[in-house]
């Protein structure tokens, strides 16, 4: 039977060490998993992303008319102000244009008030002339009436010669046969000869008096035939002065026409003078002097001061980010932390707006973790003064 007494070995010095080495593993292990789990508590209201960058809305400046630039006023990455000149096109073509678009304007202007007067004429000649066309034929008319009198007395007096005739005819008769026999005196005979010849000369006069009348009714029934056409012809006063309205219209279209197109060479003289369309630098100078530009030439870039950041968030960190949420901003150019506010996440996202976006649809599906962009303001304007657009970001936003 072996002795209990018998002292115990002790364990080989290597067997302590690497027991040593497990106990220090589990303990760093232990100490990062719960490191690991501590930030993920303390950081449970924000997301981060290092894919963001200062942006803002860089303008290209064009050309809006052909012409050769005779200055430029910048240079590369000068400081400007909104309406600024910026470059100075030829302006001769463009102001001669002007000078040949008021003299239509003054043509046309005299053409309208030419025709305005002319309505006015129109107006006043027409009811005038309708008016003595009318009086004329009523004149006629009554004429007519007054000659057809005329010839009715006429023949009456026709009548009563004949009548007259007819008895001193029967009186001569008479006279002649008592004068034959003896039975009246030669002065008898010869009153009766007299009477005879007087009632002859006054059918022949009664007659003459029928002629004139008739040729008076005659005359008289010309003349309101020509009234009456005097009438027709005056007739129309609507249509004339509707004619002249409408001329006058057509006169001051032309007008508002050529009023049109000096303004638009006006508005091509205004455009010779290219100006900056807001406060920022200037950059990407792309004209010199003496170069011949055309319509949609860019002629520079124009930065504005006014910048933001976009940060291009994974699509798993976006649900609980909103509107006005407080973000920590690190610029990596300049360092520190600056301030500002979500002001909207996309709807859409940076693969989607691509010019190529993915068609899933096609060839073997690789899910990828798409990227929303979120564009963040700043809290006040010197956060964000004097930064490029451009310059890299780290961004934390802090949840509500």
């Amino acid at each position: 039977m072996a002795d209990t007494n018998e002292p115990k070995l002790a364990p080989p010095p290597r067997k302590k060490k690497a027991m040593r080495a497990y106990l220090l593993l589990g303990f760093l292990a232990t100490a990062v998993v719960a490191i690991y789990f501590i930030h993920g508590y303390l950081t449970r209201d924000e997301v981060s992303t290092d894919d963001a960058q200062v942006d803002a809305d860089v303008t290209p400046v064009s050309a809006r008319v052909a012409g050769v630039v005779l200055k430029m006023n910048v240079t590369d990455n000068q400081d400007v102000k909104a309406g600024q000149v910026i470059a100075e096109i030829d302006p001769a073509d463009y102001n001669a244009k002007v000078a040949a678009a008021q003299a239509d304007l003054d043509a046309a202007t005299a053409q309208a008030e030419a025709a305005d007067a002319q309505v006015d004429i129109v107006k006043s000649t027409s009811s005038g002339g309708l008016s003595s066309a009318k009086a004329q034929q009523a004149g006629a008319s009554a004429s007519v009436a007054a000659a057809a009198s005329q010839v009715t007395a006429a023949q009456a007096q026709v009548a009563r010669a004949k009548s007259e005739l007819a008895k001193a005819q029967s009186d001569y008769d008479r006279a002649k046969k008592l004068h034959d026999a003896g039975a009246i005196t030669g002065q008898q005979f010869d009153a009766a000869v007299a009477g005879r010849d007087t009632a002859a000369a006054a059918v022949d006069g009664a007659n003459a008096s029928l002629a004139a009348a008739r040729e008076q009714q005659t005359a008289a029934q010309t003349r309101v035939a020509e009234a009456q056409g005097r009438v027709e012809q005056s007739g129309p006063v609507t249509q004339h002065v509707t004619a002249a309205t409408a001329s006058a219209k057509l006169a001051h279209a032309r007008v508002d026409a050529a009023k049109a197109a000096l303004e638009i060479a006006k508005l091509s003289a205004g455009y010779t003078q290219i100006v900056a369309p807001a406060d920022g630098h200037v950059s990407k100078l792309a004209v010199h002097e003496h170069q011949m530009v055309q319509p949609g030439t860019v002629i520079c870039m124009v930065v504005p001061n006014a910048t933001y950041v976009i940060a291009n968030f994974k699509e798993t960190q976006i649900a609980r980010i909103r509107q006005g949420d407080d973000v920590e901003i690190k610029i990596d150019a300049v360092g520190g932390t600056r301030h500002g506010k979500v002001a909207s996440v996309a709807f859409g996202t940076g693969a989607r707006f691509s010019m190529m976006p993915p068609d899933n649809a096609t060839g073997n599906f690789v899910k990828v973790v798409q990227r929303v962009p979120v564009k963040i303001n700043w809290a006040t304007p010197q956060d964000g003064a004097a930064l490029q657009a451009g310059l890299s970001a780290d961004v934390t936003v802090h949840l509500q």
